[in-house]
């Protein structure tokens, strides 16, 4: 595996990286005058750039020096080592990362036609069979995946009209919400490497991400008061880091357009079904200390055991004491769109996958106060997902972005999962009680027994920042 260190350390020249890419910022807007269109896989595998896409990518996966940038082990590191995931910036440092992927394609390729395509899993949930051909060396698009359908890791809450600020931590955030349903699922379904900051070594991770990258363009096409931070807003401050190969200036993501000079050929935003809650799971036995102040935030609950999420479906009862019934009312008391008095978080701490859960195939999905016979409309209970993916994701943040060295912690992770804006949009009799619900989603090759273990299980209530 490629050492941080020794690949911030490179250099331009070092590395081999192409003229193109060396020349930095004032490449791109140059290129920007020029806009180019990304199309869907399906159309893409008709065009002269498909033959010699896979060509690329066989000449990079046959070369196996991690500090080169024509090596395909080169990317997967950047992408383990500098990646935000759970973290402000995601949507906006992947995009700067396969734009940059993009580059080197048509430098290796010779193809400066290419324009990296994206696969559109809400048109057709089956990977597209190019990728799918297994044990045929020939194809260096195929690798050992777990399933190759993703329908089951499909949600459509970012498309939802209250998100109408893009950046995490900001009132009705979308960043967060297509994170965490379709992107995370989609990882960890598929199983192989996609549960991993290794994802990238998969070649589906490329038009995944593409897709991903695609839906932020739609959903801001969309209007209906969807909202970016100004181009003078303090947010677009700073640079993104993609190791040797030349950083980003993150006002330069805002959009396709303007610096990077691409758009896609389908910028809608997919039309959602009524997706509806399943049933509220079965009440799992599990003790709970009462409230208590730990940190300058209140614990309302917390498990006195360990909790294992295995492939059965379960709630956990959080009983509420006097503060716990304040900071619930409070939210729904709350202007929908202001600041929370108070954020509740579902806290997930000293998370571990079992051998069994590593290779993934499946995810959970975390309701607070499902209805008992089911049928509500799913945004409205979902807070977020558990998986392999946002375990390793975590685990990467934890460790300062080098994931080979587990720290303190012993390679257990700490996954918080916000509860506001889901909690203020129920009624104050509704929020008389919190039941969590870990409610298992499986591929159709998906692990039986443990997957993953949470040491401690807590709610948080914290007073957000002004």
């Amino acid at each position: 595996m490629l050492d941080r260190r020794k690949m911030l350390g490179a250099g331009l020249a070092a590395a081999g990286v192409s003229t193109g890419l060396a020349a930095g910022l004032g490449a791109d807007q140059a290129r920007a005058q020029s806009v180019r269109t990304r199309v869907s896989w399906a159309q893409f595998v008709t065009t002269p750039s498909y033959a010699k896409f896979v060509a690329a990518v066989k000449t990079m996966r046959a070369n196996t020096n991690p500090n080169d940038p024509n090596s395909w082990f080169y990317w997967a590191n950047i992408h383990q080592n500098f990646c935000p995931h759970g973290q402000p910036y995601f949507l906006t440092w992947h995009r700067g990362y396969i734009y940059r992927f993009e580059q080197q394609i048509r430098a290796i390729s010779g193809d400066q036609a290419f324009n990296l395509p994206y696969w559109d899993y809400f048109a057709n949930a089956n990977l597209p069979k190019e990728f799918t051909t297994p044990g045929d060396a020939s194809n260096p698009l195929w690798t050992q995946r777990k399933n190759t359908n993703v329908a089951a890791a499909l949600g459509y809450g970012f498309t939802q009209p209250q998100y109408v600020n893009f950046p995490r931590n900001w009132p009705s955030p979308m960043e967060p919400q297509i994170e965490s349903v379709p992107h995370n699922p989609v990882h960890n379904i598929i199983g192989g490497f996609m549960p991993t900051l290794q994802s990238p070594q998969d070649p589906i991770f490329w038009v995944h991400h593409g897709n991903i990258d695609r839906l932020w363009a739609a959903w801001i096409t969309a209007g209906g008061g969807r909202t970016m931070p100004a181009t003078n807003d303090p947010y677009w401050n700073g640079s993104f880091n993609y190791g040797a190969t030349p950083g980003m200036a993150k006002i330069q993501t805002r959009d396709t357009t303007t610096t990077l000079g691409y758009v896609y050929d389908n910028q809608r935003l997919p039309r959602p079904p009524a997706l509806k809650t399943p049933a509220r799971p079965l009440l799992r036995a599990v003790p709970m200390n009462g409230e208590k102040a730990i940190d300058g935030v209140i614990s309302l609950g917390d498990s006195q055991g360990a909790l294992t999420l295995d492939d059965k479906s379960f709630s956990v009862s959080v009983p509420l004491g006097p503060q716990g019934k304040l900071k619930a009312g409070a939210l729904a008391a709350a202007p929908p769109r202001a600041l929370a008095p108070t954020e509740l978080n579902v806290v997930l701490d000293e998370v571990a996958l079992t051998e069994v859960g590593k290779d993934g195939g499946y995810f959970y999905k975390v309701y607070v106060n499902l209805p008992a016979a089911g049928g509500a409309p799913e945004e409205r209970h979902l807070i977020g997902t558990v998986g392999a993916f946002e375990i390793a994701g975590a685990l990467h943040h934890a460790d300062g972005g080098d994931q080979a060295d587990h720290g303190d912690h012993g390679g257990k992770a700490k996954l918080v999962l916000p509860a506001t804006d889901v909690l203020r949009g129920l009624s104050a009799g509704q929020l008389s009680q919190l039941v969590v619900s870990f409610v298992r989603v499986d591929g159709a090759n998906a692990p039986k027994g443990p997957a993953i273990t949470i040491g401690d299980f807590s709610v948080q209530a914290v007073t957000p920042a002004r």
